[in-house]
């Protein structure tokens, strides 16, 4: 066999047992430029936008509110967008995929939730122990997180 034909076959066989399709390999080597749809559902609403990428920037465009980079440390692989968040909503990150933006692109969010909790407001000395005579509801404002992928697709 040919030094050549032999160097191709080992090539076919190396990528046949690597597991990946043909799927895979498109999606990882197709272009990323261009604009997208984004869209994360967070409980009771959703957030949508659009994004373009243009070389290596990444342009966030909300429908509603504001985003800006994250400062932070450059990340090769993700850009990070901090956005104000609507309604309940302190803020929401998008964490952006450079390199495959449909499939790996995530959203994290803060909110407000109300609570209520029962209190003690006055208490009394019975049998040489201070006991709770009455309580009340308190209500209070507490802050929770949640996360998911974020929902991208290519803008024809």
């Amino acid at each position: 066999m040919r030094p050549t034909a032999m160097l191709a076959s080992l090539a076919l066989v190396a990528c046949a047992s690597a597991g990946g399709t043909r799927e895979t390999a498109v999606a990882a080597t197709a272009p990323v430029e261009g604009t997208y749809d984004y869209m994360a559902n967070l409980p009771g609403q959703q957030v949508r936008g659009k994004m373009r990428f243009v070389g290596d920037t990444v342009f966030v465009e909300p429908v509603a509110d504001y985003c800006r980079p994250t400062v932070g440390s450059p990340d090769p692989l993700r850009i990070r967008y901090t956005c104000n968040g609507p309604g309940s909503f302190e803020q929401i990150q998008l964490s952006i995929d450079r390199r495959s933006p449909v499939q790996l692109s995530k959203w994290s969010a803060t909110f407000r939730v109300q609570r209520q909790r029962e209190v003690c407001v006055q208490y009394a000395v019975r049998d040489g122990r201070q006991v709770c005579v009455q309580t009340q509801i308190e209500r209070y404002e507490t802050t929770e997180s949640r996360s998911g992928t974020l929902q991208v697709r290519r803008v024809p």
